[in-house]
């Protein structure tokens, strides 16, 4: 379910989470990417991804 392990080594984006969004939400957190505000995933569900990289 939670991908917060592969997120946190890098080798998934929240975005490939099956759950990220939907059951996972920062209301209803089911990892620790998504507990913190700081968390990847929580930054991704407020913020998303831009596309834009900046130097």
């Amino acid at each position: 379910a939670c991908e917060c392990g592969a997120i946190l080594r890098g080798v998934k984006s929240p975005g490939d989470c099956r759950v990220f969004g939907t059951a996972c939400t920062p209301d209803k957190p089911l990892g620790a990417c998504m507990v913190s505000s700081e968390g990847a995933c929580a930054a991704y569900y407020h913020y998303g991804r831009t596309g834009a990289a900046t130097a």
